[in-house]
């Protein structure tokens, strides 16, 4: 049975760690190239990962033929993610990057849940959009120089594939534990971003220090419980409730540099924030009432 109100709190506490990753990547700075640092630690995920399925005697279930196309697309999707937002990092300004990211990402995660799911807008899912969008608008401004359009594309294109894996678990995440699919995914990045380093002659660096290490690790620890809560929160809401839901990471990265590193939200970021929250939980207060009254 489907828990919406669990759904809702899985998908804000994974937000809060979603803020948590621009925090970590800071800290670890160049240490690593892109390919590296996300094979490495993925292959730490995947070790944490396998022994909780090994300590907690967890069965892996094999893979249904119906399921097969559903995760090829979540697999082919989640392996350029990171990839492609990391050179939006590095080649346009931050803000730039975080509006057209989270705007893709929604209107995706809005399409997936009408072609896979058959989801329909109603007036409520309008103005948490808008409120979502305004919100978005105010925090970040931006202009496009014509060297900047390819980076924005590829900045756009992995918003859109964010948009598609955040939902498209929902086509097989009742058939397999949620310890499985964080296996599955960490795996598939492994090998993913490993090709990736080989492809582009990434080298590994051999001179990294055991601070820089610490924050590897606890970044992939901070992974392999967030994509846990991605797939069990999307498992129990609506794919287009879920994507307005988790643009409310900018609030805690907002909160996170503050506390770490000093820096004061501007009073539009503040702004921005709260409309940006007040759309995340507007379609969700709708659907708990409605749930309520059905009990």
């Amino acid at each position: 049975m489907k828990n919406p109100k669990l759904g809702a709190i899985s998908l804000f506490i994974a937000a809060s760690f979603y803020g948590l990753y621009g925090i970590l990547s800071r800290l670890i700075s160049s240490s690593f190239g892109n390919f590296s640092q996300n094979w490495t630690r993925n292959l730490i995920v995947l070790v944490i990962i396998l022994f909780v399925i090994a300590f907690r005697k967890i069965k892996i279930l094999s893979i249904r033929k119906k399921d097969v196309k559903w995760i090829v697309i979540w697999f082919l999707t989640g392996s350029w993610i990171t990839v492609l937002t990391f050179i939006g990092f590095n080649n346009l300004q931050i803000g730039m990057t975080y509006l057209v990211l989270y705007s893709s990402m929604i209107l995706s995660g809005f399409i997936s849940g009408k072609v896979f799911f058959g989801e329909k807008l109603n007036h409520m899912k309008y103005v948490s959009l808008a409120l979502s969008f305004v919100g978005l608008f105010i925090i970040y401004k931006f202009s496009i120089s014509s060297e900047q359009i390819i980076f924005v594309a590829l900045v756009l294109i992995s918003g859109f594939m964010t948009g598609v894996w955040n939902t498209i678990s929902k086509k097989f995440s009742d058939n397999y534990s949620n310890n499985q699919l964080v296996m599955m995914d960490a795996a598939n990045s492994v090998v993913a971003a490993f090709l990736g380093s080989m492809l582009f002659r990434e080298a590994f660096p051999l001179n990294v220090s055991a601070v820089k290490w610490f924050w590897v690790f606890i970044y992939a620890v901070v992974q392999t419980i967030n994509v846990g809560l991605i797939v069990y929160g999307f498992k129990n809401l609506e794919a287009q409730i879920g994507s307005i839901i988790l643009p409310v990471e900018i609030i805690f990265a907002t909160l996170f540099s503050f506390l770490i590193f000093g820096e004061y939200p501007q009073f539009t970021t503040i702004l921005g924030g709260l409309l940006i929250f007040s759309g995340a939980i507007l379609p969700n207060i709708s659907q708990y009432k409605l749930v309520r009254k059905g009990t």
